[in-house]
């Protein structure tokens, strides 16, 4: 629930909110590319981490580098610089969509046997919902500020809490 919540306000509105700080609409289309191409490098990255640091440890981490790429992205509203866009896209680009193959990991090792499906069902119920409210709570946010940060901020937090998550689940028996 908290993973779609940390990534979707920011996915949805990236574009508008780079164009609004005055980049180019190719370029940002651009940027918007690079962070697709750097969530293949994540996926792969983190993916090993998994196996090597731990599952919680390496999740930690991919959220670190999602929350980081937000708070790059927010530096625009006062330094207008494309370095900014850059280090979202690598950042936050190698963050997303880490988490889904150690979720999926996890609850494989958490709840193994026959009613896996079912588990796993409820689990991706949690992101379902959590993708239907993200993009929509960043444009309510914006449609009542004016302005992305809140949402972004609170994406920023929605990182926190899901990095608990997978420390709950870590050490559960």
């Amino acid at each position: 629930f908290f993973t779609p919540l940390a990534v979707f306000p920011v996915v949805t509105h990236q574009v508008a909110f780079a164009v609004d700080q005055g980049f180019p609409r190719l370029f940002v289309a651009g940027i918007f590319g690079l962070t697709g191409f750097m969530s293949v490098v994540g996926r792969i990255v983190f993916g090993v981490a998994a196996d090597r640091i731990g599952r919680a440890q390496s999740a930690s981490l991919s959220y670190a580098c999602t929350a980081l790429g937000t708070l790059a992205l927010l530096t625009l509203e006062r330094w207008h610089h494309a370095a900014s866009l850059y280090v979202y896209a690598l950042l936050f680009g190698a963050g997303f969509g880490a988490r889904g193959p150690i979720i999926t990991a996890m609850a494989s090792e958490l709840f193994p046997g026959r009613q896996f499906g079912r588990i796993y069902g409820a689990l991706s119920l949690g992101n379902g919902i959590g993708g239907a409210l993200g993009p929509w709570l960043g444009g309510a946010i914006y449609d009542v500020t004016g302005s992305y940060r809140v949402a972004f901020l609170l994406a920023s937090g929605f990182c926190v809490m899901g990095a608990a998550c997978f420390w709950v689940a870590a050490r559960s028996p």
